[in-house]
Protein backbone atom coordinates (compact mmCIF):
# COMPACT_ATOMS: atom_id res chain seq x y z
CA UNK A 1 0.00 0.00 0.00
CA UNK A 2 1.44 3.33 -1.05
CA UNK A 3 1.01 6.29 1.29
CA UNK A 4 0.94 9.86 0.13
CA UNK A 5 3.75 12.14 1.25
CA UNK A 6 1.47 14.54 3.11
CA UNK A 7 0.22 11.92 5.56
CA UNK A 8 3.74 10.54 5.90
CA UNK A 9 5.16 13.94 6.88
CA UNK A 10 2.23 14.65 9.21
CA UNK A 11 2.96 11.42 11.05
CA UNK A 12 6.71 12.07 11.21
CA UNK A 13 6.28 15.66 12.40
CA UNK A 14 3.69 14.62 14.96
CA UNK A 15 6.08 12.06 16.44
CA UNK A 16 9.11 14.35 16.69
CA UNK A 17 7.39 17.64 17.58
CA UNK A 18 8.02 17.23 21.32
CA UNK A 19 11.33 15.41 21.06
CA UNK A 20 13.72 17.70 19.23
CA UNK A 21 13.09 21.16 17.78
CA UNK A 22 16.10 21.03 15.47
CA UNK A 23 15.03 17.74 13.90
CA UNK A 24 11.46 19.03 13.63
CA UNK A 25 12.61 22.08 11.63
CA UNK A 26 14.78 19.89 9.42
CA UNK A 27 11.88 17.53 8.64
CA UNK A 28 9.54 20.48 8.03
CA UNK A 29 11.99 21.96 5.49
CA UNK A 30 12.33 18.58 3.82
CA UNK A 31 8.55 18.25 3.60
CA UNK A 32 8.21 21.68 2.01
CA UNK A 33 10.78 20.78 -0.64
CA UNK A 34 9.00 17.56 -1.60
CA UNK A 35 5.33 18.51 -1.35
CA UNK A 36 3.26 20.30 -3.98
CA UNK A 37 1.96 23.81 -3.29
CA UNK A 38 -1.49 22.45 -2.40
CA UNK A 39 -0.02 19.86 -0.03
CA UNK A 40 2.13 22.55 1.61
CA UNK A 41 -0.99 24.56 2.39
CA UNK A 42 -2.63 21.46 3.86
CA UNK A 43 0.48 20.82 5.98
CA UNK A 44 0.42 24.43 7.25
CA UNK A 45 -3.25 24.08 8.16
CA UNK A 46 -2.59 20.79 9.95
CA UNK A 47 0.39 22.28 11.81
CA UNK A 48 -1.56 25.31 13.00
CA UNK A 49 -4.52 23.26 14.20
CA UNK A 50 -3.25 19.85 15.31
CA UNK A 51 0.41 20.07 16.11
CA UNK A 52 1.16 18.68 19.56
CA UNK A 53 3.91 21.21 20.16
CA UNK A 54 1.36 23.82 21.23
CA UNK A 55 1.41 24.80 24.89
CA UNK A 56 -1.55 23.50 26.81
CA UNK A 57 -3.48 26.28 28.56
CA UNK A 58 -3.62 24.29 31.78
CA UNK A 59 0.18 24.33 32.01
CA UNK A 60 0.44 28.12 31.82
CA UNK A 61 1.11 29.71 35.18
CA UNK A 62 0.96 33.44 35.92
CA UNK A 63 4.15 34.98 37.21
CA UNK A 64 4.49 37.91 39.57
CA UNK A 65 6.40 40.91 38.29
CA UNK A 66 8.49 43.13 40.46
CA UNK A 67 7.75 46.83 40.12
CA UNK A 68 11.15 47.30 38.43
CA UNK A 69 10.20 44.73 35.75
CA UNK A 70 6.98 46.44 34.67
CA UNK A 71 6.88 48.52 31.53
CA UNK A 72 6.60 52.25 32.00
Amino acid sequence: MKRDLLSYYQEVLDKISLADARTFRKEMRKAFKRLTAEEREQLKTWFRSACVCKVQEATLQPIALRSSDQLK
